[in-house]
């Protein structure tokens, strides 16, 4: 058992590691509760085990890829980051204000479910780092598991349920700062996260060109 230990580090590394997914699972915590929070990092567990299944089942032609277009991935990567977190930031802007209460600012009452799940899947599944960092666990760990693909597949599934349990506390700690905030607070973190995901993008995009 002791070959399968490395996948908690990885897994608590996995979960505070700043990026896009981060700041926008904490601050869907504070604005629409935890159920939608849990809902977007299902979306994210979801999008890593597609990312888990391509770089397994194509590791060697896909780090050829990789190695050869590198500069395009990030360019991609980027464009999409940059897209996604630009059109969200326009609809905050746009979206008024909810009026306050006693108890701090609203929480949207029944958030779609199903759009939190996609919009989890789709912010994780854009940043082509999230892919890099899977293939290169998998080069890494693969040999040391003997390449058996149950072994494999077990450390991975410690390294999503490590991550997992960590961001449940997370958007628990998150929520619980709900009552502390106004709607004009909770708008400006939201500003702040997708402006946030927007370098990220632009950072992409700076490495692919340069």
């Amino acid at each position: 058992m002791s070959e399968f230990l490395p996948a908690i580090p990885i897994g608590i590394v996995l979960a505070f590691t700043i990026g896009p997914v981060f700041f926008t699972v904490l601050e869907t915590s504070i604005s629409k509760g935890i159920k939608a929070a849990i809902f977007v990092d299902i979306g994210v567990v979801l999008s890593d085990v597609m990312f888990f299944i391509i770089a397994f089942f194509s590791t060697n032609s896909l780090l050829n890829s990789i190695e050869e277009n590198t500069d395009s991935w990030y360019f991609l990567g980027g464009v999409l980051l940059v897209a996604y977190a630009g059109v969200s930031l326009i609809k905050i802007i746009q979206e008024k204000n909810n009026p306050e209460n006693k108890e701090g600012a609203l929480i949207e009452n029944s958030p779609n479910l199903l759009k939190m799940v996609v919009k989890g899947f789709l912010l994780n599944i854009i940043n082509v780092v999230v892919l890099f960092y899977w293939v290169g666990i998998i080069l890494y760990f693969g040999p040391q598991l003997e390449m058996n693909e149950s072994k494999i597949y077990l450390f991975f599934i410690i390294i999503i349920s490590t991550y997992f349990t960590i961001d449940l506390g997370k958007i628990y700690l998150a929520q619980q700062l709900k009552k502390k905030l106004t709607d004009m607070v909770i708008k400006t973190i939201k500003i702040v996260v997708n402006s946030f995901i927007v370098i990220c993008g632009l950072f992409l995009i700076f490495k692919g060109i340069v």
